[in-house]
């Protein structure tokens, strides 16, 4: 495998390269041809600029982008050199899939690549380019994960001043579109890290209502801009994008830690991204500064050198490249000082799923590949599952520590004991003592946001209210530590057949209460005989036997918290009195 870098400014300049690469032994000699072109340009018609590359070197590739130009003017990279970068692969093969997803679902180009890699077991990784929404880019995705393929790519971008189209480069430039290279090959190994570098603080924050797939209207029932305005002072104004670049949201996904970074606000105090939000994730806000983020650069390119790449790709999010303005450029040179003709694009968000099937669409990160094509080497693939948390070391002791850093570390410092004190708390608070659910209190409040969320999207809720048949005869009998040790049996061995989505506590007494979202009252029927007959069958120690009666109901529109539990009552008390050990439903 051999790497190549080219840049040119006119199309005379790009038929000058085109003409030494296919003259090019190299060339020639390869197996396959991948050509990456990353275009931060405005005077190069793109799709022009497509075809004229796929007729002189047929044999190639072709992927990219058009480049996100988000920083601010002085930092504009409109008149930089378009990159042309070649790949010469010679123990690896290239399948190209290109989707104009005007005409296509996710899901269906999704399945289509699911049946290419299933076709070819010997599917390595691939590299992924893109300028569809965010929905249907998750949708593809999920429709090969089974595959465990790693996939790296980026997500095309535009000039912020200018407005410009952005485009997905393949056979044809898409303004919607999907362009996957899937590599084959026995002898191909691949080294993969998500650099991100930003620390969390403050406390958790709950995203409370979205619309479509990339938008948050509510953070904690408030506006979603009221989050900067409260914590930075930063308000909704032309300035907005730029003033909260540095503090990302923070959520902990996939085993993966995602930031998201503002692009837009609207006058609802809405805030816009450029990849998937959803509702009911909780994050934190982060901040960064350039030294934590060459830190984890460092790290990363000192695990790439020994990697010993033939190959290697960067992939940047435009955000990122804004905040370091001046610096933006000692990133990729970190990894340059090894591999000269590394390939860089700037996206609007970064592909990175590994092997296992952790990651997602990025932000505020840079995603580093490398590939070689010799077989003693092993797969590296670091997640970025924890922050930036490992200290800077200085060379040497500093004199004076700049006032800004002083106030940061404190806020870092203070953020984390608060936030160890609030889980210590908060088990105090939310939690049932005796049987380690939720008590009566934090049921309500989840049952209530349960109910909130269910009406908005029109979703089902289901409510169980469960009691344990003649408890007061067992603690009359065996003693109250011996009701204790069947009280928190039965609790666990319900809880190892919830749903992670499903609230469920302990109301009071043997009295147990299970909220079940998206659920129907006829699955929530079934899923209480599950539990009824799991309680029933169990053989406790001292007590041997025990049952419960379960009452069943769904929400209604018109239901409030009491009305709805009330409901589920007057259910339990009908099981109660029809013989107990059954489940009754009233709707």
């Amino acid at each position: 495998m051999i790497q190549k870098k080219y840049e040119f400014k006119t199309i005379e300049e790009m038929d000058s390269i085109l003409s030494t690469i296919i003259k090019d032994d190299n060339y020639q000699n390869a197996k396959d041809v991948l050509i990456q072109l990353y275009n931060p340009r405005l005077d190069l018609e793109d799709e022009a600029l497509v075809e004229h590359l796929k007729s002189q070197c047929g044999k190639a590739t072709i992927a990219g982008i058009t480049n996100a130009n988000i920083a601010d003017i002085e930092f504009d990279i409109s008149e930089c050199p378009v990159e042309l970068n070649v790949t010469y692969l010679f123990k690896t093969s290239l399948t190209v899939m290109e989707f104009d997803m005007d005409q296509m679902t996710g899901f269906s180009s999704g399945r289509m690549a699911s049946e290419a890699l299933l076709s070819r077991p010997d599917a390595r990784c691939m590299l992924l380019c893109y300028s569809c929404g965010s929905a249907a880019i998750h949708s593809f995705l999920n429709e090969f994960r089974h595959c465990h393929l790693p996939v790296f790519g980026i997500k095309a971008g535009r000039s912020i001043r200018k407005l410009n189209p952005a485009y997905v480069y393949g056979q044809k430039a898409y303004q919607n579109g999907i362009v996957a290279v899937i590599f084959y090959g026995k002898d191909l190994r691949i080294y993969m890290d998500n650099c991100l570098g930003f620390k969390e603080i403050g406390v958790k924050m709950l995203v409370t209502q979205t619309e479509g797939d990339n938008v948050i209207l509510e953070i904690n029932h408030k506006p979603a801009t009221e989050v900067y305005s409260k914590y930075l002072k930063v308000k909704p104004n032309q300035y907005f994008v730029q003033n909260v670049c540095e503090f990302p949201l923070v959520f902990h996904r996939n085993n993966t830690v995602i930031s998201r970074v503002p692009a837009a606000y609207d006058e609802r105090g809405a805030i816009i991204f450029t990849s998937d939000v959803v509702k009911g994730e909780r994050f934190r806000l982060s901040y960064g500064n350039p030294d934590l983020l060459f830190h984890k650069i460092d790290q990363s390119a000192e695990r790439m050198r020994k990697f010993q790449p033939q190959a290697l790709f960067l992939f940047e999010c435009g955000n990122r490249f804004r905040f370091l303005k001046d610096q933006a450029g000692n990133e990729p040179e970190r990894f340059r000082k090894d591999m000269p003709d590394l390939s860089l694009a700037i996206g609007y968000a970064e592909i990175f799923y590994s092997s296992k099937g952790e990651g997602g669409a990025l932000n505020s990160a840079l995603v580093a590949v490398g590939l070689t094509e010799d077989a003693t080497a092993e797969d590296e693939m670091y997640d970025s599952n924890h922050l930036a948390d490992e200290s800077v070391e200085a060379e040497e002791e500093q004199a004076y520590i700049p006032f800004v850093d002083r106030i940061l570390h404190f806020l870092e410092t203070t953020s984390t004991e608060l936030d160890q004190l609030n889980k210590e708390l908060g088990k105090m608070a939310y939690t049932d003592q005796l049987t380690k659910v939720y008590n009566r209190w934090e049921l309500e409040h989840k049952i209530m946001e349960m109910i909130e969320f269910g009406k908005k999207d029109h979703s089902p809720v289901s409510l169980l209210f469960m009691d344990i048949d003649h408890f007061k005869h067992v603690n009359d009998t065996y003693g109250h530590d011996v009701g204790d040790m069947v009280l928190k049996a039965t609790v666990d061995l319900m809880k190892d057949r919830m749903d992670p989505s499903y609230v469920y506590g302990r109301w009071g007494g043997e009295e147990f209460l299970c909220a079940l979202p998206n659920t129907t009252v006829e699955e929530a029927k079934d899923f209480a005989e599950v539990l009824r007959s799991t309680i029933e069958e169990n053989c406790y120690v001292t007590v041997q036997h025990v049952t419960m009666s379960f009452g069943v109901t769904a929400m209604k529109e018109t239901d409030t918290m009491d009305s709805l539990v009330k409901r589920a009552d007057d259910a339990l008390y009908e099981a109660k009195e029809g013989g107990r050990n059954r489940v009754k439903v009233i709707i």
